[in-house]
């Protein structure tokens, strides 16, 4: 589309958020909860941004030709939950009052696995067996966590209140948090294995802080009836509700936002899901006992506080042994095991977030494609060992070429490879080619003799909005191969 389009779309990003501020700040001015005035400001606005979220979504899905097949499948699973939220409103609307399961109460019900099914289209599950596993222990770690707050703060309370409260007050009172545990599982997993790319992940994080926001209003309004506040929800639990549906609203028109912005997409990045072991969800489990310190411990400090605390301490500790082991082996998949450089895995892995980055900034990313020459006979007529030698001297030799910022990898063989981010045009590049070409003046130690190393190089320079990881290394590639060709005719 053009940029008048692209214009529009952002104004009306701008009057959504101003909308969503005046809905929030209105309803905090409208009185009490009580008054008549407070529920059609809140119930207007609920409504308003509950039919612009499907009118939004449904736009995703038919108008989204820029989405990759699985994010489009992804918003058309979360079309129901679009859906419900208006229904469940006006059905709130034409039946107020009517008891647990009413009408409303069964579409509100049905609005979390509705949303769970769609959140989880989000992620992209791992190839590997083990990977899949780890992924769903560490899901299962923050539901798990997260039931157990919400078992001491609302579900418990309902259970064990035998003072007015019927099964009509029980009932929802403890499948909305078990729905709300489920939901935090699906969460989890999108964090985790969600897409990468900005044009994927930022509007799936709007859809994300939406439904945390409904998931706070559900808990604080059980928690409140369930410790005999008042059932009509208070100016707090309305404006997290209405907060999270103006999220919910947004989020698929930040979706059709990015999908306007061709130069901000960079979907060729998004499937490349970092290696680096998650460390959030370990942390789940300090609110369970900080819980049970406070019922448990508090009271029978001796000997259950310390044993609370030894507990604690043991758990941590084996999480940090965790931690250091699943460092250890990121460190052994992404790095080449005779050079200690970056591997093809790594190289594959950086190369597409340098891309993104460079779309973003104007900016350029430069590849390198390195292939030594004579290595062959190196391995005839020294041995095996001195050609591995050879190799991790190279190696060093084109660390001291580059900066810090710059990734040097061993495509295999004596192929090297190098990314150059932030470049602003080619003769950065040609730069760090003659730097490289100096250095091989100097012989390297094999053990018993002196190599003279040599190599031809292709340099590749990415162009504006580039995305595609292959293409520029096959440029590079090809120029390496051109600098041989020469090199030998001449």
């Amino acid at each position: 589309m053009g940029s008048p389009l692209r214009g529009w779309d952002t104004a009306g990003l701008v009057v959504l958020v101003g909308l969503g501020g005046f809905a929030l700040v209105a309803i905090q001015l409208s009185g009490s909860s009580e008054s008549a005035l407070f529920g059609l400001v809140a119930g207007g606005a609920q409504l308003a941004f509950a039919v612009l979220g499907l009118v939004f979504a449904l736009r995703t899905v038919r108008r989204g030709r820029a989405l990759p097949r699985h994010l489009k499948r992804a918003w058309r699973l979360m079309l129901p939950a679009f859906a419900l939220w208006p229904l469940t409103i006006v059905l709130y609307a034409i039946f107020p009052g009517r008891p647990f399961p009413g009408p409303a109460d069964v579409g509100r019900l049905l609005i979390q696995p509705a949303t769970l099914i769609g959140i989880l289209a989000f992620a992209r599950l791992p190839g590997s067996a083990a990977e899949r596993a780890k992924l769903r222990l560490d899901a299962a770690l923050v539901g798990v966590g997260s039931a157990m707050v919400l078992w001491f703060y609302v579900v418990s309370p309902a259970l064990v209140d035998d003072r007015t409260t019927t099964w009509r007050e029980i009932v929802p009172s403890v499948v909305h948090p078990l729905f709300g545990a489920a939901l935090l599982f699906g969460i989890s997993v999108v964090l985790m294995r969600g897409p990468g790319a900005p044009a994927a992940r930022r509007p799936l994080l709007v859809l994300v802080a939406s439904v945390l926001l409904v998931l706070v209003g559900d808990t604080v309004r059980a928690y409140v009836i369930n410790q005999g506040g008042p059932f009509i929800p208070s100016a707090l639990q309305t404006s997290l509700w209405t907060g999270g549906m103006f999220l919910f609203m947004l989020a698929p028109y930040v979706q059709c936002w990015y999908c306007r912005r061709p130069d901000r997409l960079g979907w060729s990045g998004e499937g490349t899901a970092s290696s680096r072991p998650p460390r959030w969800p370990y942390l789940t489990v300090i609110p369970g006992y900080a819980l049970l310190m406070l019922t448990v411990g508090v009271r029978d400090p001796f000997p259950s506080g310390g044993l609370i605390v030894g507990a604690f301490i043991v758990s941590s500790l084996v999480f940090a042994r965790q931690m250091v082991a699943a460092r250890e082996s990121r460190r052994l998949a992404v790095t080449d095991g005779l050079t200690g450089l970056a591997n093809r895995f790594q190289l594959y892995e950086e190369l597409p977030r340098a891309l993104a980055r460079a779309s973003r900034n104007g900016t350029h990313v430069g590849v390198l494609v390195i292939d030594m020459n004579g290595f062959k006979q190196v391995n005839d007529t020294l041995g095996h060992r001195a050609g591995d030698q050879l190799l991790v001297g190279f190696g060093h030799l084109l660390r001291r070429c580059v900066l810090g910022s710059d990734l040097v990898a061993r495509l295999g063989g004596d192929e090297f490879a190098i990314v150059l981010p932030d470049l602003t045009d080619e003769a950065q590049a040609r730069a760090v080619v003659r730097r490289i070409t100096a250095a091989m003046a100097e012989p390297i130690d094999v053990g018993e003799t002196m190599v003279q190393p040599s190599a031809s190089i292709g340099v590749a320079l990415s162009d504006p909005g580039e995305f595609a990881t292959d293409d520029v290394v096959a440029r590079a590639d090809v120029a390496m191969y051109e600098s041989k060709k020469n090199r030998a005719a001449a």
